[in-house]
């Protein structure tokens, strides 16, 4: 039934989350690594929930539905399929142990650190421990220490896993962990080349967001919190009074930087979105304090964001300016060599689990951590219940009870029929023309109340407008000198983008290369006899763009007199005197 010696089928890698199913493989070729074959489809509702799977045969099927929509032939092996189980399963622990100790002293110590901190029975948990070469130290007490990353699960959870491959008609091959699978993802893509960087992957997956530090490769710190897309996509459908569906397609066209939204729905949708990725970013931030105070100052070199969430835009430049860190979007498929145009464009920063899944852990050009909860296999309960199949026997009796049955069973049916008849052919019309009375009715009422809101809001505006012209008909206002002070206070090398007038400030956008001629324009206009006041509100390098180039923002508050409003209110005052 199930292939405990892994068969020479295809390896796939397979991420399964609420939202949806996807298997990917990676092979290594004449040109290089490649995606071969994809698929993706959308996971049936209530099947997959916060991350672990609910509906093992529900959920096996689609997986097989999408195996063979990827290309995988049904002859041969069996497939076997590399996949992950959410960080917030597992229980994880670092810990250091002198180096050079003998394996069998190494195992009683890492159960021994299991029975003190899993907290199941060890006889109900799947248990995988590895060494990290990269940790070796020599500390204060002159011992040479190397750290060891313990991983313990339970059965239960790894057994539902068995119970889909089942269904699927496939192996279950390497049960990883998904912070695991993002660094090796990472690897595999070349951003943990360099040696001694301090790298934090942030995974935004469907129910959780995995937090990690890496350096050369290895986790020295992980965490997981409950704040991922389904937390995004329920807020913004709270909010609109919508569907989580439609919720979470409006993500894309979210804007977390520049003008606010033309549409009024767009725009409560991107208010709704910077608070829950300000909540995340601030875990990202305790994260990265908690393990200053147990290591000391360290300095974090990157960023880099991966998972579903990164469906949004701007996410990286959101995060950087949030914590002076810079940050990017993932791509795990950039080093492959052909065959990324399988994957949706934009959306390869979502597909670094099954990436991490896929490829061989050998093909990292940085070694990473290396642990398969699956080593131990499905327990023998689960194996017992898949194997037992239930026995239907048929057995032909005397019924006296019959013909009384089924003379009260006419008798019921000849009820049912006559109320059915009563209701379908009298009282139901009768209902069904007031409920169309009632529904025409709240439709005319509900035009009504549109066109007296659009009534309102034209009066709102006319209001406004007569107000504007009123004041420049009777007491004029010099725009256009204030506008010639601005080209004329601009010094050369400030290029202007954009001038906003606001009620009592003007705004004004633009870039340039040197920033102490933007002070000089700052300094300019507020010694111009239209403004009372003017400085810089807002200056960034453009580090996406080219880093010699300073955007910004000068604020320059206008003088009384040339506001039109406030000069009209104080026209009378003027006259008295």
């Amino acid at each position: 039934m199930f292939g405990f010696g892994k068969k020479k089928g295809h390896t796939l890698g397979l991420d399964i989350t609420s939202s949806s199913i996807t298997v990917a493989q990676v092979e290594k070729t004449k040109l290089g690594c490649e995606l071969t074959r994809y698929a993706s489809i959308a996971s049936p509702p209530n099947t997959v929930r916060e991350g672990l799977i609910a509906d093992p045969e529900t959920v096996g099927a689609v997986v097989q539905e999408c195996i063979m929509q990827a290309g995988v032939a049904a002859s041969g092996s069996p497939p076997v399929v590399n996949t992950v189980v959410p960080g917030q399963s597992v229980v994880i622990r670092l810990m250091p142990v002198p180096i050079g100790m003998p394996p069998d002293e190494l195992a009683d110590v890492v159960t021994q650190e299991a029975i003190n901190h899993v907290p199941f029975p060890l006889k109900e948990a799947n248990l995988d421990w590895s060494i990290m070469p990269t940790t070796e130290r020599t500390d204060p007490d002159g011992v040479r220490r190397v750290d060891v990353i313990l991983a313990a699960i339970q059965k239960t959870l790894v057994d539902s896993y068995w119970r889909m491959c089942e269904s699927a008609g496939v192996s279950l091959g390497r049960l990883d962990i998904s912070s695991f699978a993002t660094i090796r993802a990472l690897s595999f893509a070349g951003y943990l080349d360099q040696s001694d960087q301090l790298i934090m992957s942030v995974n935004i997956r469907q129910e959780a967001t995995d937090i990690s530090l890496i350096r050369n490769g290895m986790p020295l710190f992980t965490r997981s919190v409950l704040l991922g897309l389904e937390t995004l996509g329920e807020a913004v459908a709270r909010s609109l009074d919508t569907s989580f569906d439609d919720a979470v397609r409006m993500l894309p066209s979210i804007q977390l930087f520049g003008m606010a939204s033309v549409d009024q729905r767009t725009g409560q949708a991107a208010q709704i979105v910077r608070t829950v990725f300000g909540d995340i970013t601030d875990e990202v931030g305790r994260s990265l304090e908690f393990y200053r105070s147990q290591v000391g100052e360290v300095k974090i070199d990157q960023i880099v964001l991966c998972g579903p969430a990164c469906r949004v835009p701007q996410l990286d430049e959101f995060m950087s300016n949030r914590l002076n860190i810079p940050s990017t979007l993932a791509n795990p498929l950039r080093t492959l060599a052909a065959g990324s145009t399988a994957v949706p464009e934009g959306t390869a920063a979502m597909e670094t689990m099954v990436t991490g899944c896929a490829v061989d852990p050998a093909w990292a050009p940085v070694i990473t951590v290396d642990l398969d909860l699956n080593k131990e296999g499905p327990s023998a309960g689960a194996l017992e219940g898949l194997a037992a199949r239930p026995t239907v026997r048929i057995v032909e009796e005397e019924t006296p009870w019959f013909l009384p049955a089924f003379g009260g069973g006419v008798v019921a049916a000849i009820v049912v029929g006559g109320l059915w008849l009563y209701f379908s052919q009298f009282d139901a019309p009768h209902k069904e023309a007031e409920v169309n009375r009632l529904v025409i009715q709240i439709g005319d009422e509900k035009k009504q109340l549109t066109c007296l809101a659009k009534l309102r809001e034209d009066n709102a505006l006319l209001l406004k407008k007569k107000l504007l012209f009123d004041g420049i008909v009777r007491y004029g206002h010099p725009w256009a000198s204030v506008l010639q002070t601005i080209a004329d206070s601009t010094p050369e090398g400030v290029q202007l983008k954009k001038v906003t007038v606001l009620s009592t400030t003007v705004k004004i956008e633009g870039q340039a290369a040197d920033f102490a001629k933007i002070s000089v324009l700052a300094v300019s206009l507020g010694e111009s006899p239209f403004f009372s006041a003017s400085s810089i509100s807002a200056a960034k390098r453009d580090i996406q763009g080219d880093p010699r180039v300073i955007g910004f923002t000068v604020t320059a508050h206008l003088q009384t007199a040339a506001i039109p409003g406030q000069a009209a209110a104080e026209q009378p005052r003027a006259s008295m005197r």
